[in-house]
C-alpha cells in the first residue's frame, strides 16, 4: 500500500510540473505494466495536461495575429489619411491604364482572322481584313493620301506658322461668316471641312503652298529674263489726274439697263472732253464733274505712281500720254469712263535698283500665266526632301501625275 501511494504521489507531482511543459526523462518504474497501461489515471490525465498546452498556444497566436491585423489596419487608415491629390491621380491614372490593358484585350479578341490579320467589317459570315481595305483604299486614292501626309511634313519644316498666316486665316474665316451668315455650316460642309480649326489649318497650310510657289519661280528666274523686263516694262514714275463718270447702276441691273447707263456716263465724258478742248481749266472741270470723292477736290490729282499701282487699263492710257497731255477719249475700267492728263514723267531706275520690283512682277505674272506652278513647285520641293515611294501602285499613280502636270505646265506657257 506504501508502494501505491508513493506511485499516487509521484503522478501528483507529473500533473503539476506538466504544465511547466519540462521535457526531462522520467525515472523508470519497477513495474512495466503500470506505465503502458492505456486506462490508467496518468495516462488520460496528461492527455488532458497537453490539450490545455495547445489551447493557450492557439491564444497567444490569436492575439498575435490580432495585434498584426490592428497594425496593418492602423498603416492602412494612415496611408489614407497622408493621401495627397498627386497621389490620387496617379493611383486614378493606373487604374485606367490597367482597365484599358483589358478592354483592349477584351475588345481584340475576336477581331482577328486564324492568319492574324485584323478584321474591319463582318457581314453574312463574310469579313474584310484591314489588309484588305488598305489594298482598295490604295487603288481608289491612295496616292492622294500619301502626298498629303508627305507635303504636310515638308511644308511645316519648310515654313514656320507665323503670328500673320494665323491673323490672315483668322480673318479670311471671318470674310466667310460675313459672306455665308447662315449659310456658313453648309459651306463647311460642301467643302467637306469639319470646323473652323480644320479650316484655319488648311488655310495655314495654302499661305505655305503660296511661299513654296514663289520661292520656286524666283529661285528659277534667268538674269537674262529679268533685264528683258526691265527692258520693256521698267518706267519712271509718272503723275497724273482724271476725272471719272461712274456708270452708277445697281448690281441687279438688267443688261439693258447696265448699257443704258454706260452710254450716259460715256456721253458725259466726252461733252467734258470738248469743253477741255476749249481751253476749260482740268482741275476746275475735275471738281466739277469728277465722281472720284478721293481726288476729285484735289483737281483730280493722283500723285506718282508707277505700273501695278491702278487697273491696266489706266495705266496703259496714262503711260503713253506726254506731260500735260490728257486722253481725248473717255478710258473704260470697272470703275467707270476717264479722262487722264499726265503732268509729271520721273527717270527711270537702274536695273539694280529696279530688281525686286522686276522679280515681283514676274513672279506674279507666272503666277496668272501658269495655273500648275504651284504642283510643279511642291513636286521640286519633295525632291529636295528626296521623297521614295515604295510602294509600286502609288509610285506608277504618282508619276503619271507628275507627267500630266509638266505636260499642262508646257501646253500653258506656249499659249
Amino acid at each position: 500500500m506504501a508502494e501505491k501511494k508513493n506511485a499516487a504521489s509521484k503522478n501528483k507531482n507529473v500533473k503539476k510540473t506538466t504544465n511547466t511543459a519540462s521535457k526531462a526523462p522520467a525515472k523508470k518504474q519497477d513495474t512495466k505494466a503500470k506505465v503502458n497501461k492505456p486506462t490508467s489515471k496518468k495516462s488520460i490525465k496528461t492527455k488532458e495536461v497537453k490539450k490545455d498546452v495547445i489551447t493557450e498556444e492557439k491564444v497567444v497566436d490569436t492575439y498575435a495575429s490580432k495585434l498584426k491585423k490592428d497594425k496593418k489596419e492602423s498603416r492602412i487608415k494612415k496611408w489614407f489619411n497622408d493621401l495627397t491629390l498627386e497621389r490620387i491621380i496617379i493611383g486614378g491614372v493606373i487604374i485606367i491604364a490597367l482597365l484599358l490593358i483589358i478592354l483592349i484585350f477584351v475588345s481584340t479578341k475576336n477581331t482577328k482572322t486564324k492568319n492574324g490579320d485584323d478584321i474591319v467589317v463582318s457581314v453574312d459570315g463574310k469579313t474584310i481584313t484591314a489588309n484588305e481595305l488598305y489594298s482598295e483604299l490604295k487603288k481608289q486614292n491612295g496616292k492622294n493620301v500619301a502626298i498629303n501626309i508627305v507635303d504636310d511634313y515638308i511644308l511645316n519644316k519648310e515654313y514656320k506658322t507665323t503670328d500673320d498666316m494665323k491673323k490672315s486665316a483668322e480673318n479670311t474665316i471671318d470674310s466667310y461668316k460675313s459672306t455665308y451668315g447662315d449659310n456658313y455650316e453648309a459651306f463647311l460642309e460642301y467643302n467637306g471641312i469639319n470646323d473652323d480649326k480644320e479650316l484655319k489649318e488648311i488655310l495655314i497650310k495654302n499661305s505655305k503652298l503660296t511661299l513654296v510657289t514663289e520661292d520656286y519661280i524666283k529661285n528659277n528666274l534667268a538674269e537674262k529674263e529679268m533685264k528683258e523686263y526691265y527692258e520693256n516694262n521698267i518706267y519712271g514714275d509718272i503723275s497724273a489726274k482724271h476725272i471719272l463718270i461712274s456708270f452708277d447702276y445697281d448690281d441687279d441691273a438688267s443688261d439693258e439697263e447696265k448699257e443704258a447707263k454706260e452710254n450716259e456716263a460715256k456721253l458725259k465724258a466726252e461733252e467734258i472732253i470738248e469743253k477741255l478742248k476749249k481751253g476749260e481749266d482740268f482741275s476746275t472741270l475735275a471738281k466739277e464733274y469728277s465722281e472720284d470723292e478721293g481726288s476729285k477736290e484735289n483737281g483730280g490729282d493722283l500723285g506718282y505712281f508707277n505700273t501695278g499701282d491702278m487697273v491696266q487699263e489706266f495705266e496703259d492710257a496714262a503711260y503713253k500720254l506726254a506731260v500735260n497731255e490728257y486722253t481725248t477719249t473717255p478710258i473704260k475700267t470697272t470703275y467707270g469712263y476717264h479722262i487722264i492728263m499726265k503732268t509729271g514723267q520721273k527717270e527711270k531706275p537702274s536695273y539694280k535698283k529696279s530688281k525686286d520690283t522686276i522679280i515681283e512682277k514676274l513672279v506674279e505674272q507666272k503666277k496668272t500665266n501658269d495655273s500648275t506652278i504651284s504642283v510643279k513647285a511642291m513636286i521640286a520641293l519633295r525632291e529636295k526632301y528626296k521623297i521614295k515611294i515604295k510602294d509600286k501602285t502609288i509610285k506608277s499613280d504618282y508619276n503619271s501625275y507628275i507627267k500630266e502636270a509638266t505636260t499642262t505646265t508646257t501646253t500653258t506657257n506656249n499659249n
